[in-house]
């Protein structure tokens, strides 16, 4: 379920453009997946895989994700953050 997040510096509208853009990954065409993986890697750098993980599943929590990948949530949390603010205009 999309949620406004108040700490990242983007809009509401923005936020779930990138929001839905990122639940769609399965779906998207090869170059637009690695943009978003690419991004995941600038973004989560030892722990990319996590963030997309995260970014890509719309029903996982930060909790089993930071488990999973032997991270704590405010890494996932930054990651995140830093996602959404470098998440190209079009995609």
């Amino acid at each position: 379920m999309f949620r406004f997040k108040r700490g990242i510096r983007v809009g509401y509208a923005r936020q779930g453009y990138i929001y839905f853009t990122s639940l769609l990954y399965k779906s998207l065409p090869k170059s637009k997946k690695k943009i978003i993986d690419d991004l995941c890697r600038k973004c989560g750098e030892d722990y990319w895989m996590a963030l997309r993980e995260f970014v890509t599943n719309e029903n996982v929590k930060a909790e089993t994700i930071a488990l999973k990948y032997y991270i704590s949530e405010s890494t996932l949390y930054r990651a995140v953050r830093k996602y959404y603010e470098s998440f190209p205009r079009t995609l």
